[in-house]
């Protein structure tokens, strides 16, 4: 596998190590680089100046940070603050990689934010146990965030959709409050067209329907009727006719059906 594809082939990897070791010294880099070659799930960068190092940590986005303590222009202990304080690396491991065992430098180092101190001569098992361990913590920190922030998605989601749901049941429920309809069977009478109520008494129609319904009933004669009442009270064809046309000019341009008069 050459370089690139192994390269390719760790980054499609959910678990890959991708080290960047700070050091001024060449020949440790070199070092480094023999102890993690056979490694195929291990990715090794190198940077040589303390100054570049934040600007490659944002290219290559490690996994493990290595920082050497003793460094020219800006001790290490300095780079693990800014390597905090910057926001592409302020969760990457960052692991003191030095040839000074001292427990003070250790303490100054881990209050820092260090997340572990190597001693240069630890064994290579130990070693690759180490950086696969602080890797590996880092993939879980990554997963933890992204499935917060799934979370925290599907809640904002919901809560759209229980408001939009609300405001709907809202408008229905005043809608219905508007609404009065009349279903099913209606008793009748065949006789005198009055209705029987659900408490079983007989009422007049037009009670009924407005007692039930939102509608306002007004009354009045169909031609039909115009002309039997008329002949009722007497009155010749020639007048019922005038008093119909008279009836029909008096009605609204939206009436009912075709043959109601308005009283």
């Amino acid at each position: 596998m050459n370089v690139r594809s192994r390269v390719d082939f760790i980054r499609d990897r959910d678990d890959g190590v991708v080290i960047l070791l700070v050091d001024d010294e060449l020949i440790e880099a070199e070092l480094f680089r023999g102890l993690l070659e056979a490694e195929e799930d291990l990715e090794f960068h190198y940077c040589q100046r303390v100054d570049e190092a934040l600007a490659q940590a944002n290219q290559i986005q490690p996994t493990v940070i290595m920082q050497d303590l003793s460094m020219p222009g800006d001790h290490g202990l300095t780079m693990i603050s800014r390597f905090r304080a910057n926001p592409a690396t302020k969760e990457t491991p960052v692991v003191v990689f030095s040839g000074q065992e001292d427990a003070r430098t250790k303490s100054i180092a881990f209050s820092l934010g260090a997340n572990d101190y190597i001693v240069k001569t630890v064994d290579r098992i130990e070693l690759l146990a180490r950086l696969r361990y602080h890797s590996r913590a880092y993939w879980n920190q990554r997963k933890r965030e992204e499935a917060t922030r799934a979370l925290r998605e599907s809640e904002h989601q919901l809560w759209d959709s229980n408001a939009s749901l609300l405001e709907s049941n809202r408008k229905l429920t005043e809608a219905l409050a508007e609404v009065k309809q009349l279903t099913g069977l209606l008793p009748m009478c065949a006789c005198c067209r009055r209705v029987r109520d659900e408490e079983n008494y007989w009422s007049e129609f037009s009670a009924y329907v407005a007692k039930h319904t939102d509608l306002r009933l007004t009354h009045g004669l169909c031609d039909e009727c115009l002309g039997t009442q008329a002949e009722k009270m007497g009155l010749t064809p020639k007048q019922v006719e005038e008093l119909t046309r008279k009836f029909q000019k008096q009605r609204p341009v939206k009436d009912g059906p075709k043959g109601n008069v308005a009283s």
